[in-house]
């Protein structure tokens, strides 16, 4: 009887490209290229936000593989400044998409951050999400996995606005395609959407305690 193997999933990037965020061990060509489709994405990114939603107001966007939506996230911080609470529900993330969180928090960009992934994505990138949970609580950060496919992220910042994103894409990139999001400049949308991730993340935490590597 032959036999095979089911190949896990694997998020984002190829692993040397979101293990090594400088591109550290990788030759020469491949740095250059890396860096230049880093740099085009944060540059799409920034375009794409040129003119932010008021008030009621929504912004909708598609965005092409070479942009994260922690991309978009980064511009947003620094076009509006710190935000005092961000909830993040997402299927999957990279790396990169975690170095990411953490600089904002230690920048002090970011005062508070919650994140939910899928079960899926833990049970296919388990030592990422253990480091997640080491340096999400060495932060006194929240965390928790379920079975959830939603990607949604909401922004409190100390400047007053309430935005929310809703869409398609994952805090990491497809790799190809599009993929497509909307931001909305509502507080009463940013407060129900962090009231239900919040509840999430308050239900399936203390799931992580015994093993936040299982599967």
């Amino acid at each position: 009887m032959p036999r095979f193997t089911i190949r896990k999933t694997a998020f984002g990037r190829l692993p040397a490209d979101e293990d090594a965020d400088d591109g550290k061990g990788l030759p020469t060509p491949k740095r250059i290229k890396l860096a230049a489709r880093r740099a085009a994405g944060i540059a799409e990114a920034k375009g794409v936000l040129e003119h932010l939603p008021g008030p009621g107001e929504s912004l909708h966007a598609v965005c092409t593989a070479r942009m994260d939506l922690t991309d978009v996230l980064g511009a947003l911080l620094e076009k509006l400044g710190r935000c005092e609470r961000m909830l993040v529900a997402t299927l999957g993330f990279n790396r990169k998409n975690l170095k990411a969180m953490l600089g904002w928090l230690d920048a002090g960009a970011v005062s508070s951050l919650a994140l939910v992934a899928s079960l899926f994505f833990r049970a296919h990138q388990g030592s990422l999400w253990a480091e997640t949970l080491t340096e999400f609580r060495e932060r006194r950060q929240r965390a928790a996995c379920c079975h959830s496919h939603a990607k949604v992220v909401t922004l409190a910042f100390a400047s007053g606005e309430r935005l929310s994103i809703e869409g398609s894409a994952n805090l990491c990139g497809n790799g190809s395609g599009r993929e497509q999001f909307a931001l909305v400049h509502d507080a009463a949308l940013c407060a129900w959407h962090s009231q239900w991730i919040g509840e999430l993340v308050a239900k399936h935490e203390s799931d992580e305690s015994a093993s936040p590597g299982a599967g």
